[in-house]
């Protein structure tokens, strides 16, 4: 169809077709994490009650000095813009933070605040590699990452890991690394809950070092150790001259801080001119930050409290490990982070029609595990990881009466799927299966 239109005085011919959007936004996978929790939403719209072990949102409330904070610098007129490498008391605060819970030193112009974790990640991932250039990536990673590389037009390669969820160090030297200009590193990990033991963070970092690759290290989950040593790799960098450098850090107060709706988060570059790249590579992604939410997270930042919260997290993932026992479901303790990352495969279900089938019979949302491992196919679009696709994940971040019920119910189906029943005879049965 052609119109004629007037522009600016001139009289302009248009020859319009039909539309499509770009190829980005019709490539990019969907997100499992997304998928479910919007079907529980519709199915609690409904009327029904669901018990939600999907999504990974602590139950805390909002410490009351962060929500001060934010009203502090409202009533004081903090509502312009900010810089865009973030406010330079929050800077300072994060600079504190590393220094006393870390022992790690870096000047306020290595740090960035960014919009959450998600936001920094892709930031990073835009520092790091160009177009066409390839991130190596865990077998099982966070969903979001496979949608920040499609954007990006990074390709990813997938390093292995074993049963336990741990990078199998191994295998590293057997990877084809042309193109390769970055590793994701994630521990604790998101979905997995498996905290990779100093000796295998110093092993990543000398491979790193070895083969010229940047380090993105994830540490959103870093305030939720549970057993074992964490140990940063921005620790390692620490120790080195400046130009042997590689780490940037990711951190959340999403998590830790029970701020997961505030969207804010930082990022620590190895050397200033990295950090202001960062900052710069921001400018269009986020313009600028909301600078009362700032000033809240430098009153977040002026206690650590999170060891409450910490211990809480503790006695939940261990009710529900114990539940999961009973039930005769084996899966790997998690170390830290939020998550239980259950292999269902005895079923003979792939992760998401167990998913679909617990919401639908028995109400309870976990998220399947297909989204964690997605691999680019060699005819287009993605394919799960065979592991990832027999799995699901279980948040245990939910009140103790709603964990309970919700893991009795998911032992409940394991035994159904089992026996090929739709719900087993008696709830007697749910402590009766054989070990294995």
């Amino acid at each position: 169809m052609v119109r004629d239109l007037v522009y600016g005085g001139f009289e302009v011919t248009i020859s319009k077709t039909k539309m499509e959007v770009s190829q980005r936004a019709r490539e990019m996978p969907r997100s499992s994490i997304r998928r479910l929790f919007n079907a529980a939403r519709a199915l609690e719209a409904s009327g029904r009650e669901v018990i939600r072990l999907d999504i990974g949102d602590p139950d805390f409330a909002l410490p009351g000095r962060i929500a001060e904070g934010i009203r502090e610098a409202l009533g004081g007129g903090h509502t312009h813009y900010s810089p865009m490498p973030g406010i330079r008391p929050l800077r300072e605060a994060v600079v504190r933070h590393l220094r006393d819970r870390k022992g790690v030193s870096c000047p306020a112009d290595e740090v960035v605040v960014c919009q959450g974790a998600t936001q920094a990640l892709h930031a990073a991932t835009l520092l790091t590699c160009d177009p066409g250039d390839t991130m190596l990536v865990p077998q099982i990673y966070w969903p979001n990452v496979m949608q920040q590389l499609t954007l990006t037009g990074v390709r990813p390669r997938f390093y292995p890991l074993g049963d336990d969820f741990q990078p199998r160090l191994e295998a590293l030297d057997g990877l084809d690394l042309s193109g390769a200009r970055s590793i994701l590193i994630n521990s604790p990990g998101n979905p997995t809950g498996a905290l990779f033991p100093p000796e295998t963070v110093r092993a990543l970092h000398r491979f790193a070092a070895e083969h010229d690759l940047w380090i993105v290290s994830d540490e959103a989950y870093t305030d939720y150790v549970f057993d074992g040593p964490h140990l940063s790799p921005l620790e390692l960098d620490r120790t080195l001259p400046v130009e042997q450098r590689r780490v940037i850090g990711v951190f959340s107060f999403s998590k830790s801080f029970a701020a997961t709706g505030l969207r804010m988060g930082w990022t620590v570059s190895p050397t200033a001119a990295a950090a202001a790249a960062m900052a710069f590579l921001n400018e269009p992604l986020t313009g600028s930050l909301t600078t009362p939410l700032q000033w809240g997270m430098v009153r977040a930042l002026e206690e650590d409290d999170t060891a409450a919260r910490r211990d809480s997290l503790r006695r939940r993932r261990d009710l529900a490990a114990r539940l999961l026992d009973e039930a005769g479901v084996e899966t790997p303790l998690p170390a830290g982070g939020l998550f239980f990352f259950v292999d269902i495969g005895v079923t003979g279900l792939t992760g998401d029609e167990f998913a679909d089938r617990l919401l639908a019979e028995q109400g309870v949302a976990v998220v399947p595990g297909s989204g964690f491992g997605l691999r680019p196919a060699a005819k287009g679009g993605y394919e799960p990881d065979p592991l990832a696709d027999r799995c699901v994940r279980l948040c245990f971040a939910v009140a103790s009466e709603s964990l309970e019920e919700g893991v009795r119910r998911f032992g409940k189906m394991m035994i159904a799927s089992e026996t090929g029943r739709s719900t087993p005879k008696s709830e007697g049965e749910l402590t009766t299966r054989p070990p294995r």
